[in-house]
């Protein structure tokens, strides 16, 4: 299900932008202001999210710097041709994708669509460093038990070892369950 922040301070509706292909988004929140706007930010997650500059309290160039800070989300700023290039010089390197206006509908959802594939690698790379972060915890901990093992018991980097996995194996449990039993019982 995407989830769209769509963050304009005139009635401004996706389907008005994006026209034949409303259906992008499954759920949709509207804002005004760029103030109710990092508040939703801080409290939900989106996917997308759409900026029509100006705001109300800001221009929404500030707001798409400090999204794509705090988020994963695409981040589409649509602002007027005439502002487009200072904008775009500003905003650019923080990922955002900004969109002259007027623009046909076919193009703002061409651009919607790169946006949320932005959006699609970057969770996915969020996934990979949460996997090697787990990884290079229970390696740490491994090693802790390793050493424990050493001092303790006076053997070998090898034996440590060799012991870590026989105790995981034969009481069916993770190495770094074996682990931390092992730092627990030295109470390291």
């Amino acid at each position: 299900m995407i989830r769209a922040l769509v963050v304009s301070s005139t009635a401004f509706k996706s389907s008005a932008l994006f026209g034949p292909v409303t259906g992008l988004f499954a759920d949709e929140v509207a804002c005004a202001r760029g103030a109710d706007a990092r508040r939703r930010l801080s409290s939900d997650a989106f996917d997308l999210i759409v900026i029509n500059a100006p705001l109300a309290d800001e221009y929404g160039s500030d707001l798409a710097v400090y999204a794509a800070e705090k988020t994963s989300a695409g981040i589409l700023l649509f602002v007027s041709a005439q502002e487009y290039g200072p904008i775009e010089t500003k905003v650019s390197s923080s990922g955002v994708i900004v969109v002259a206006k007027p623009c046909s509908v076919a193009f703002a959802a061409q651009c919607a669509k790169v946006a949320l594939a932005t959006e699609a690698r970057m969770a996915a790379m969020k996934r990979t460093i949460a996997n090697l972060q787990k990884k290079i915890a229970e390696v740490k901990i491994v090693e802790r038990a390793k050493c424990a093992l050493a001092v303790r018991r006076g053997m070998s980097e090898e034996d440590a070892h060799r012991y870590i996995e026989k105790s995981a194996m034969d009481s069916r449990m993770s190495r770094m369950e074996v682990a931390e039993e092992i730092l627990r019982k030295f109470e390291l």
